[in-house]
């Protein structure tokens, strides 16, 4: 479990810079060791827009698929279609298997390599974990096949491609260096009732129908597949940044939390952390839930950074110590959107991240 009160910062993916070493030597030079792991960011064109990216990378030059592109069903008029992507449908006959074609491996074992010289130079914490980021199948699929019938297929090839990436990763990178988190968006977005309003082919079902199967045994545990104890499991639940913030409204941070204890049953306790995100308006009313969290010894981090300063990022936190006592930081969601002013949010960051370890240990 984690000492709230040396290493309580958490990030997501979405750290841009030009390349790995940008992205470390960004954290070194702002947050050191207060942070137990360290994502490689999002640096590439391709990967810097992570699910549309997913779509240009992996999806649409796959054999197996075909476009389907249909302007009546493309993305509403304030959405508008992500440049890159494509509607696809799997091609008539053709067999859906994408193990070997994402990229998550390839991307790690490069960045990796970087990590681990930069450890050596004593420019990372000796200590600190590497840290991957990977999109749930919900998230890939539902964004890209307009026919939800080919959903549950695509999620299948989805996920044992997965398991084939932890596969290689797990052949260079040692269990007890490598932290795994999974990003688990659409589903929330879906199960809350937006996604169907922003993607004409969502079908609009019920969301305890959705809660029932996107917090299940069989979806949560395809996506762990294949990790070894070891290995540090982390889920960033998420209401979504593109178009705006929030796609998913919320009033208060209880389908978060009804989502951490679902996931954590459906695991076997195996998520070691969950990340929620806060509002900037999020008060008692918005944290109460958190009284509520039946996760375990899985630490949980708060997106109370929220671009608004620190003075409002310790409001939000003395709210939800009302109701969680210890809990460690983050941003709202990756920073992806925000290169011109890091420098200014990551300083937020660590102030924050200063006044919580002070009141937990005070």
């Amino acid at each position: 479990m984690l000492t709230f009160t040396s290493k309580n910062v958490m990030f997501s993916g979405g750290i841009p810079a030009d390349d790995a070493e940008g992205v470390f030597t960004l954290l070194s030079e702002s947050i050191g060791d207060r942070a137990i792991s360290w994502p490689d960011g999002e640096t590439t064109p391709g990967r810097a827009g992570w699910i549309g990216g997913v779509n240009a990378r992996v999806l649409s030059p796959a054999d197996c698929f075909e476009y389907a592109d249909n302007p009546d069903l493309g993305y509403d008029e304030d959405r508008g279609a992500p440049d890159g992507q494509h509607q696809l449908r799997i091609k008539p006959g053709a067999t859906v298997d994408l193990r070997g074609k994402l990229p998550y491996a390839d991307d790690a074992l490069a960045s990796y390599k970087v990590f681990t010289r930069m450890k050596a130079e004593g420019k990372i914490p000796a200590e600190t974990l590497f840290q991957i980021s990977v999109p749930g199948a919900h998230d890939v699929v539902s964004i890209s096949f307009p026919d939800p019938e080919e959903w549950p297929i695509v999620m299948k090839a989805w996920e044992e491609a997965l398991q084939e990436e932890y596969r290689r990763i797990l052949e260079v990178i040692p269990a007890e260096e490598l932290c795994i988190q999974v990003d688990y968006c659409t589903e929330m977005i879906h199960i809350g009732g937006t996604w169907a309003k922003i993607l004409e082919w969502v079908q609009d079902l019920p969301a305890e129908d959705l809660f029932a199967q996107y917090t299940s045994p069989e979806y949560i545990q395809a996506h762990l597949a294949g990790i070894p104890d070891g290995v540090r499991i982390g889920y960033h639940i998420c209401c979504g940044t593109s178009p705006y913030f929030p796609v998913q409204p919320l009033d208060t941070i209880d389908l978060p939390v009804r989502l951490a204890n679902a996931i954590q049953a459906a695991s076997g306790n195996k998520v070691d952390y969950f990340h929620m995100p806060a509002m900037q308006d999020s008060g008692d009313e918005y944290f109460a839930p958190l009284a509520d969290l039946t996760t375990g010894d899985a630490t949980i981090y708060l997106g109370i950074e929220v671009n608004d300063g620190a003075e409002e990022m310790d409001r939000r936190a003395a709210s939800a110590r009302k109701f969680l006592p210890e809990f460690g930081v983050a941003h709202y969601c990756g920073y992806m959107w925000n290169k011109d002013i890091m420098p200014g949010l990551l300083k937020d960051l660590k102030t924050g991240a200063d006044h919580q370890a002070d009141a937990v240990a005070g």
